[in-house]
């Protein structure tokens, strides 16, 4: 590889490295045509070098992209002597502790050779329906170790010198409830991989050997010198977040927190989870490779419009510390199949508040900063035979795909956005009518749902549906978090966005509303009886039970009563802003029988929610300044609220107000004032957890509301940031 390759040849096979992992994708959704890959995008592509980093990657969800890493490094490290790896050889596996963040996500590699040896290796994965194990679909409810769970499968030679090998295609199937969809999307991850495989050695044919090799190397260096550069201008020092889980297991609601504490030291990351909570028996756990995927999604999230989708790079400047035997990097035999949406929900939510706390202390990339983009899932599974008397089984991903944006601190979160991969969707109400025995009442977007702040979160979506032509759907899997506490956290003042929601209608009176031509619009309008599944539970719907979904919105940016009154008011008319909720916690007010604002009303009504913060608040700590303060200049920026300045008392954190806060080596946060208010006060959804609360801190001097952290009541007020003064 000491190929030299001039600027233009090294820009047109870069970006034909991308081309190629898009073009993969593209077949990898074409041919398996599910709907939750077809039209969700809930798979992807890898290309990757002979070493197996990740150079290009598809723009569809990213973690399957980065299993195919983990998979390669594995294959290479174990099986190159035995069984070996030949040209047209593809291995398959969805293990955990291998490759894959749960059992249900399985991927595929291939070795892509030339003149004799390996240049390269193509990659492609796609979350499958089932894969076997003690219950249909991924979460085996109540498992208290990977034994009650789908049993995961060590890389296997499926594909031998370019022949499907049948004894290991007939093993792999054999586990499903789902076996033809599995085959075709087997096959989809194949013609995936073998697109890719063709395109490079076209490449190979064209440029040479070494110049692609080169290239792949080069675009590895290049992505990450752009990356070391991004870090090297932003400040050194310390990041921390935590994020809460709750886990409805045994009969009993149990939480769990990542503890995230992140340094920036030049031009490096170091994510240390250290403190996290002790690992579960089974099912919402993180392995260490999703632990370490989770981190490099929510950087590709963050630095992908400069570095690309190059995993290979990012890996190269980050470390990993964790506890072995903690939820967030569990043990052997710990369970793992909801690992995608639980514990590896929590990392991300954790990692992108500490890297946006660390965006906001500059000046220039500040605008990149952004509340975690997503909240936990609401999923369902559906399970049965369908009116044709064909076997069926989905993953009911609308409102969990389709939850609201975490907001930025230049503009609103996307409504309904999809949270941080490049491209996601979710199917289309007819396809999802077709291919499954249900019907649609109803999908929107729910007022309400997004966090508020001075930019607020986007909101999420709202879904019913109704088993059709079918007497009964007898397995419906509910599995999901954020139900109890709301866990799409704000950001330097905005209010989490809302908890999850699932309501069935049992018996409902929906055949007689239909037979009168009615369409009800909410599931207040029927009559039946009243039935809220636990978060994580097995359950069933019967002809004529309406089961209603609503997921979170995102977390808001900064202060809710700071936010254009204007805005406010198009929030409204657009109808993501209820009227009461815009009065409650934007202290906007509007003239009478009028959508217009009362500009002078909506100015009294702040000044008394600031009022009413002073009158309610405690105080920890109380800074006490050794003279009369004297401010001698600005040291560096916090966030758009606070500063460190040097002061007659040293280096020492200021409010934007001029509020001398503590000293710069201090936790400033046990110095401002505080209340705990109940997490319904961020919105109308109401939680079941009231020993959860919304920790609202102020400052001492103006009350700008600066933090809103959503804690168990009495916890101690954590540190948060650590800045390396010059």
């Amino acid at each position: 590889m000491n190929a030299h390759l001039d600027p233009v040849t090294f820009e047109v096979l870069r970006h034909r490295f991308s081309s190629i992992a898009e073009e993969g994708a593209l077949v990898l959704r074409n041919v398996s045509g599910s709907p939750s890959v077809a039209h969700s995008n809930d798979c992807n592509v890898a290309l990757l070098t002979a070493g197996g980093e990740g150079v290009a990657i598809g723009p569809n969800i990213v973690s399957h992209a980065l299993s195919c890493i983990h998979t390669v490094r594995y294959v290479l490290k174990e099986y190159s002597d035995n069984p070996g790896i030949e040209n047209g050889d593809m291995f398959v596996t969805n293990h955990p502790y291998i490759s894959t963040p749960h059992q249900t996500c399985v991927v595929v590699v291939a070795p892509i050779h030339r003149e004799g040896k390996i240049i390269a290796w193509a990659g492609a994965g796609i979350h499958v329906a089932d894969v076997g194990g003690p219950m249909p679909g991924q979460i085996s409810v109540g498992a208290q170790s990977i034994w009650e769970e789908a049993l995961p499968m060590a890389p296997l030679k499926i594909v031998e010198r370019g022949k499907i090998r049948k004894d290991i295609e007939q093993e792999y199937l054999l586990r499903s409830r789902t076996r033809i969809q599995n085959s075709i999307d087997l096959r989809a991850k194949i013609a995936a991989n073998h697109t890719v495989r063709e395109r490079i050695v076209e490449m190979t044919t064209r440029y040479g050997v070494e110049a692609v090799q080169a290239a792949m190397e080069q675009a590895l260096q290049y992505s990450e010198t752009k990356l070391v550069g991004i870090l090297e201008s932003l400040p050194d020092g310390s990041w921390s977040h935590s994020h809460a889980l709750d886990y409805y297991d045994q009969r009993r609601s149990q939480t769990f927190v990542c503890r995230l504490k992140m340094t920036k030291q030049s031009g490096k990351l170091i994510f240390d989870f250290s403190g996290s909570s002790p690992q579960a028996g089974g099912v919402i756990n993180a392995t260490h490779v999703a632990l370490q995927s989770s981190v490099v999604r929510m950087l590709l999230a963050f630095f992908g419009y400069s570095v690309g989708l190059c995993p290979g790079a990012v890996l190269r400047v980050m470390r990993i510390e964790s506890e072995v035997g903690t939820f967030v990097d569990c043990s052997w035999p710990a369970g793992a199949c909801k690992g995608t949406t639980a514990a590896t929900y929590s990392i991300m939510a954790a990692a992108a508040a500490c890297i946006s706390k660390m965006l906001a202390a500059s000046e220039r990339l500040s605008q990149r900063s952004a509340a975690p983009f997503k909240g936990h899932m609401e999923i369902a599974e559906i399970v049965g035979t369908d009116q044709r008397g064909h076997g069926f089984a989905t993953v009911f991903i609308d409102g969990s795909l389709a939850q609201g944006n975490g907001a930025l601190s230049a503009k609103d979160g996307i409504d309904t956005g999809g949270g941080m991969d490049p491209a996601v969707s979710i199917p289309n109400v007819e396809t999802n009518e077709f291919r499954y025995p249900i019907l649609y009442l109803y999908r929107r977007e729910a007022p309400d749902t997004g966090g508020p702040g001075n930019l607020r979160g986007g909101v999420g979506l709202a879904t019913a549906i109704t088993p059709h032509d079918v007497e009964r759907i007898p397995n419906v899997t509910f599995h999901g978090h954020g139900l109890e506490f709301p866990t799409a956290d704000g950001l330097f003042g905005g209010y989490p966005g809302s908890t999850n929601q699932i309501w069935i209608k049992r018996r409902s009176n929906l055949g007689q509303l239909f037979a009168q031509g009615i369409l009800p619009r909410t599931i207040e309008e029927l009559d039946g009886v009243d039935e809220v599944p636990k978060p994580i539970s097995r359950s069933f719907l019967d002809r004529g039970d309406v089961c209603h979904f609503s997921s979170c919105g995102g977390g808001g940016y900064g202060d809710p009563i700071e936010r254009d009154p204007e805005k406010v008011a198009r929030d409204v008319a657009s109808g993501l802003v209820s009227r009461q909720w815009a009065e409650q916690l934007y202290a906007v007010c509007f003239q009478p029988l009028s959508s217009l604002v009362d500009v002078a009303a909506t100015e009294k009504k702040r000044e008394e929610v600031r009022h009413n913060r002073r009158r309610r608040s405690s105080h920890s700590r109380v800074f006490s300044p050794s003279g009369l303060p004297q401010f001698f200049g600005a040291l560096m920026r916090v966030n758009a609220n606070l500063s460190i300045v040097q002061s007659s008392d040293g280096a020492t954190f200021r409010c934007r107000c001029g509020e001398l806060l503590a000293r710069a080596e201090e936790n400033f946060k046990e110095y401002l004032a505080w209340a705990e208010m109940p997490c319904s006060a961020a919105g109308p959804y109401t939680t079941a957890a009231p020993e959860f609360v919304l920790r609202e801190l102020y400052c001492p001097a103006c009350y700008v509301l600066l933090e809103v952290d959503v804690v168990e009541k009495g916890e101690a007020i954590s540190k948060e940031v650590e800045l390396k003064l010059s």
